[in-house]
Formats: C-alpha cells, sequence, structure tokens
C-alpha cells in the first residue's frame, strides 16, 4: 500500500465520521487537531496534509452543524404544528386585538 493510499483510506474513515452529522457537529477544532497530531505522529498523512484535513473537518462539522439545526427546527416546527399549539407572535397578535377592542369599547 502506497502512502497516497493510506491518505485516502484516512481520508474516507474521516470522511464517513465527519457524515455521522452529531459528531461532526459536536466536533472541535481541538479535538480535530488531536485525531490529525496523532495521524502525522503515526505517519499516515504530512504536517501540511494534516493541516488541510483539520480545516476540512471543521468545514464539514459547520455544514453538519447547520443541517442538524434545520432538521430540529422542522421537526420542531411540525410537531408545534399537529399539537396545534398557539405561536408567541399569534397570542400577542390576539393581545393586541383584544386590547384594541376593549379601547374601542370603552370609548
Amino acid at each position: 500500500m502506497t502512502e497516497h493510499q493510506k491518505i485516502e483510506s484516512w481520508g474516507e474513515l474521516f470522511e464517513k465520521t465527519i457524515e455521522l452529522g452529531l459528531g461532526a457537529a459536536l466536533l472541535t477544532k481541538e479535538s480535530a487537531r488531536k485525531i490529525v497530531d496523532e495521524l502525522v505522529k503515526k505517519g499516515h498523512v504530512s504536517h501540511e496534509e494534516g493541516r488541510k484535513l483539520v480545516s476540512e473537518m471543521m468545514e464539514k462539522g459547520k455544514g453538519q452543524k447547520q443541517k442538524m439545526e434545520d432538521f430540529v427546527v422542522d421537526i420542531v416546527e411540525k410537531a408545534l404544528v399537529k399539537a396545534d399549539v398557539a405561536r408567541r407572535s399569534q397570542i400577542e397578535d390576539l393581545e393586541r386585538r383584544v386590547v384594541e377592542m376593549e379601547r374601542r369599547l370603552n370609548e
């Protein structure tokens, strides 16, 4: 196995790990560096490749985090609609309307 093949297999391993979503979203730069430093120490990647890998891991982590946040918002929205729960803005709008009606009645 050549050095390039090792890097590809490690890259593929990281790619799959990052795609897990939650792990990627929670991956900190420090923990990514520790993982990559270990790979550098073992000779699986060079220092330059390690820096690139950390950068890629962080970018993918940000993307996964945003996808997860969007997913959670969507699920909560659907749950609130299904539960027929009024939104704060709807309640505030009704309160304003009641205040306006009371004002008119008292004129």
